[in-house]
Formats: structure tokens, sequence, C-alpha cells
């Protein structure tokens, strides 16, 4: 019966996405990051739900009379420059077919981000965005919360099956990345039974990252809690009501927490004694030695294998034999593989979305008319650096809400621009208008 209902769903969405193609976007971001393949038994399984999606969506795209224009902006431009690299190092590649096979599923993503950027022309839209993956994800947080409460904090939480977010690593980088847009949400929002929503998820996703038992989550989720205290307008009442309650469970806090945090928490703090970190940094090396013999192309995709391990970092062999290990880190990981330019390609995007952000959040406290610009430029900060965090320590060079959120920040800069230079015919600003305002002494482009 699940089976049913989600292939009938897809079905009629995908019909929908032929005449309205942004809904085609909002339904694939869903499929996405909620996975409801994942709570079906039979045929669904298996089916590629979200190709048929996409592919509705493309043929949407072009046959649909909605406005189409290309916004030609510095971090839509880094991107389109990195795709190009991810496809050179690919031409060069240790194991071309295992590059042009990775090459595939990300052009597949990034397609679908550019047509992501094309199609939300307004703040309804950004916002409709926002809530399939926020809430999609927050789903996760709540369950994963419950089940950590309910099980003191025994078991492992995991995400959706068969996908990214099975891992606890992934689900809890997922989740610390999400609790901001969850405070995005709650801010805007003015329905009361969906404002109690996301801040059960918003609440439940704490817990629920703890138990991933995830160290690099940890850390994401601090960052994440500090950075977030710091915005709030009842920072001091929260720091408050937490100093009280940490002197009064002082004496039965330990015993009330699992063993399994103690000795987790031990293993963060001593690193250096446990194996886990101990192999990360070797995998780090290897992949900075792979980076600089090839400075230029990298290895490409999925270049690990005991050959290029022996070739590279034969020492590495002897410390960990018969092991076959990624970067586990997302920088290195694009180091590793496309070399200096898509790692100076991949910085620049970062850097420009986070100084864009950061450009849009001024602009914003000085036009009433787009107020919600400064916290949503916050809580895409704050994803983006939970991002950079947990990312540090896990390969999540290639998920899929890195670039969703690189496109919120082109799209969120372009209605912060129509603000200001209003386009006469069009809700977008034209693409040839590069050059862009001043707004208090930095220039937007």
């Amino acid at each position: 019966m699940r089976d049913i209902l989600l292939i009938a769903v897809v079905s009629g969405f995908s019909l929908v996405a032929l005449f309205r193609p942004f809904v085609g976007i909002v339904f694939f971001v869903w499929l996405g990051f909620f996975n409801p393949q994942s709570y079906t038994w039979s045929v669904a399984q298996t089916l590629p739900l979200s190709y048929i999606t996409a592919v509705s969506t493309v043929i949407g795209f072009f046959i649909s009379g909605e406005a189409k224009q290309f916004l030609l902006r510095r971090e839509s431009i880094l991107l389109l420059m990195l795709w190009a690299v991810f496809g050179l190092s690919s031409l060069t590649a240790f194991y071309p077919d295992l590059a042009a096979d990775r090459l595939i599923s990300i052009s597949k993503i990034l397609l679908m981000v550019f047509l992501t950027i094309l199609l939300t022309t307004n703040k309804s839209r950004l916002d409709a965005l926002l809530r399939a993956i926020a809430l999609s994800l927050g789903f996760y947080g709540l369950k994963g919360g419950v089940f950590a409460i309910a099980t003191g904090g025994q078991a492992l939480v995991f995400g959706p099956e068969n996908s990214f977010l099975e891992a606890n690593n992934a689900i809890g980088l997922a989740l610390a990345m999400n609790i901001p847009l969850l405070y995005y949400l709650l801010r805007i929002e003015t329905r009361t039974w969906l404002r109690w929503v996301i801040k059960a998820m918003m609440w439940a996703s704490f817990p629920a990252v703890i138990c991933t038992y995830s160290r690099g989550a940890w850390l994401g989720l601090a960052i994440v809690s500090v950075l977030l205290l710091l915005k709030s307008r009842h920072k001091f009442v929260v720091v408050a009501l937490a100093g009280v309650f940490l002197a009064l469970s002082y004496g039965t806090l330990p015993q009330m927490l699992p063993d399994r945090l103690f000795s987790r928490y031990d293993q963060l703090v001593n690193y250096e004694k446990d194996d886990s970190a101990e192999s990360r940094l070797w995998n780090w090396e290897f992949c900075k030695r792979v980076g600089l013999a090839r400075p230029l192309t990298g290895g490409g995709f999925n270049f690990y294998s005991m050959e290029t391990h022996a070739r590279y970092y034969p020492e590495f062999l002897e410390r960990w034999p018969e092991k076959e290990w990624t970067c586990h880190s997302a920088w290195l990981t694009v180091f590793g593989e496309h070399g200096f330019p898509g790692f100076i390609l991949w910085i620049s995007l970062l850097v420009c979305c986070l100084l864009t952000l950061r450009q849009i959040r001024a602009y914003g406290k000085t036009r009433p008319e787009i107020s919600w610009i400064p916290v949503f430029a916050d809580a895409i900060q704050i994803s983006f650096v939970a991002y950079m965090v947990v990312g540090t320590f896990l390969d999540a060079a290639y998920f899929d809400m890195f670039y969703y959120l690189v496109a919120m920040v082109i799209v969120g800069k372009e209605i912060a621009l129509a603000v200001l230079q209003p386009a006469p015919a069009s809700s977008l600003i034209p693409a040839s208008a590069i050059t862009a305002p001043v707004l208090g002494g930095a220039r937007l482009t």
C-alpha cells in the first residue's frame, strides 16, 4: 500500500511539474532529503523516483511559460567553473570509469541546483524551497530526538536507509546544518500549529545529534548553539536558565547520562589515543600527497585504492594493512580529487557566499520591506559554518545541502538587489546588470 501511494504521489507531482516546474523542484528536493522510499517495502524502493521527477521538471522548464533568466553573479559563475573542473579532472582521473560515474551523479545534483536558481524568483518560492529541506530533515531530528530520549541515549541515531544520510556521521552533519534553517522558519512563520512543530523539530534535533555519537557533529552542534545563542533576543535568559539547571543537577547529571557519552567524549578530548582519529590523520596525509603530486588535476573522483596508497603513501599500508579509506574531509577530498584549481574554486565559492550573506544582512537592516533578510542571512551563514566544521571530518564535499545553500544565497542576493534596483517588467534583475550597487561600502557582484 505504501509503495502504491508513493508511486501515485510521484506520478501526480511529475505531471504537475510539466506545467509548473518550480513545484517539481520543491518535490524533487523533498524526495532527496526526506527519502520516502526508505519507508516502502517493495517496488518503490528500486524505482528511480527522483529521476522521474527531475526529467519532468526539466521538460517543464523548457515548455512552460514561466520567465527564465540566468543570474550571472559571482557565486553562479564560480559554481559553473567548479563543475567544469570536475569534468576536466575526470578526464585525467586514475580510474576514468569510476570518475565518470561519480561525475554523472554530481552533475545531476548541480543541474537541479541551477534549475532551482533559475526558477526561485521571489521570497515565497525561496521560503518554499527552504521549508522542503528544513522540515524534511526536521522530521528526522524529531524522530531521532524522541528515539534518543526513549532509549536513554544507549542506541545510535541513524538516518533514512539507502541514502547518504543513513550513516550516523552524515545525519549528524545534516541535522547540525538544519537547526539554523529551522530557526529561520520559526522567526518568519505565523501559523501557530506549524510554529509548535518547528519548535519540536529544532529542540529534538539537539539530543538527536548528540546520540549520533559523531564527534564531528558534536563540534558542529556546539558551534551552532553558540552562534544561535549570540543571535537570540533572549540570550541572557537562556544562559541564566542553563546555569541554574547545571547548578541544580551538578550532583545527579553524571548518573543520568549514558556511559557511552562519557566514553565518546573522552575519545574526542584524547584523540591522539584513538585509532579512528589517528586513521583520519593518515587519510588526510594521503589525500594531501595526491593533490600535491598532481596539482593541476588531482587524482579525479574515486582515486582511492591499494595501488594509489602504495604509490603515494606506502607507509599507510604498513600502518593500516589491507585498508582503503577515503579522505574523511570535505576540504581534502576536493584537493585530492581536483588539485589546486578545484580547491581554490571550492574555497572561493564558500567565501563569496559568506561575504554576500554579510553584505545583504547589513543592507536588510536599512530597508523594512526586506526585514527578513538579516534573519535569513544569519541562518544560512550558521549552516555554512556547521558544514565547514563537521565537513572537516567527513566526506561531505558533494553533499546536496551545501549546493542548495549556495543557490539560496544567489536567490537571496537577487531579491535584495531587486528591492534596491527594481526591474520594470520582471521579478528578476536582468542578467546583463552585473555591476551591483554599493551597500554600506561593500559592492555586491
